[in-house]
């Protein structure tokens, strides 16, 4: 009876093995058999080098928002020290001096204001001659024997002042503008969608072309890249106003999307109303898709209700190319040769 059962669980063991290979067979199978999508570049596994340099960026961008505080902070204690200088000279001196003080006073506000509208370099030449001019005729005073107070020579220092405070705080708006450009850029590079059609973008195409070719080769099949671009774009703008050039450019992309089979991809490449396909059969293939365009587009009745005033007519031309291996995977170089292909629908 043991002997029996020891062979009975020696066969289960082996039949739970050859259970488990089989599976990991079909598994094995269907991954070669499935599309494999290439890591975006938004979705990449962060390595500890990309750590690092994400380390740095952040204390780089603190380091700059802490820069840019530091200016805008020295330059209004700068500036209000200058004016507290002001207060002590004009306050101390008498009414002898009441033309000098007023005088000063007219032409650091002068200053004050071209510094305050980002005039920097007109503002120093002011504060320059103010301050020459001033030490000149305090020195013609002073051997006079007209100037007895010294509190007066105060306004030697307020424009020199004025126009450094303001340089800093100038600075600094210039450093919030830069900091303001770069997160605008990277937020542009994060978007992949077009905002008027709800379309993938042409970053995304580059990254799809990449996907198909790579299923296409696994596969033995041929893609096509086509490219739509409208005609007297500039023409249609000058007629259309901004609303209604977005909805012939959304019309123009639900005629494209419905056209088109459900495996095929189609892109808002830009924001004058160009597409780009990806289509999974070969150029006779793509052909009849080209003649279902010609069609779909070219009825008048898609643009009904866009503007009453004016008939629209939206004339199209369509470029298409075959993947081949010369190609070697170069998503623009594709792209540009449909383009090059271009001829009126």
């Amino acid at each position: 009876m043991l002997k029996r059962s020891k062979k009975k669980e020696e066969i289960d063991q082996i039949v739970e093995e050859q259970a488990e290979r089989g599976s990991e067979e079909e598994v094995k199978e269907k991954e070669d058999k499935a599309p494999v999508r290439p890591k975006r570049a938004i979705g990449l596994s962060i390595t500890r080098g990309d750590k690092k340099q994400d380390k740095k960026d952040k204390s780089s961008k603190a380091s700059d928002r802490f820069g840019e505080k530091a200016l805008y902070d020295m330059g209004t204690v700068i500036i209000f020290c200058a004016f507290v200088i002001a207060s002590i000279v004009m306050s101390n001196s008498g009414i002898e001096l009441f033309k000098i003080n007023l005088t000063m006073a007219g032409v650091t506000f002068a200053v004050a204001v071209l510094a305050a509208f980002r005039v920097i370099n007109g503002a120093m030449i002011l504060a320059g001659l103010q301050t020459v001019i001033f030490i000149g005729v305090s020195i013609s005073m002073a051997s006079g024997g007209k100037l007895d107070n010294r509190v007066l020579f105060g306004w030697i220092l307020v424009p020199g002042l004025l126009v450094m405070g303001y340089s800093f705080i100038d600075r600094s708006k210039k450093e919030q503008e830069r900091l303001r450009e770069v997160m605008n850029e990277q937020l542009d590079q994060l978007i992949m969608t077009d905002p008027v059609t709800g379309l993938y973008n042409l970053r995304s195409m580059y990254m799809d072309i990449q996907t198909q070719i790579s299923y296409a080769e696994r596969n033995n099949k041929q893609i096509c890249l086509m490219i739509l671009k409208p005609k007297y774009v500039e023409e249609m703008k000058a007629v259309l106003k901004q609303d209604e050039f977005d909805e012939v450019v959304v019309r123009l992309s639900k005629a494209v999307c419905d056209t088109v089979r459900l495996e095929d991809k189609v892109y808002a490449i830009d924001s004058e109303g160009s597409f780009g396909v990806i289509l999974t059969c070969d150029l006779a293939g793509a052909e009849l898709v080209e003649e279902r365009l010609a069609e779909k587009l070219k009825d008048e009745e898609l643009y009904d209700g866009v503007d009453e005033e004016h008939d629209i007519r939206v004339e199209m031309m369509l470029g298409c190319v075959q993947y081949e291996d010369e190609i070697d995977r170069d998503a623009i170089r594709f792209k540009r040769m449909a383009e090059e292909a271009l001829k009126d629908l």
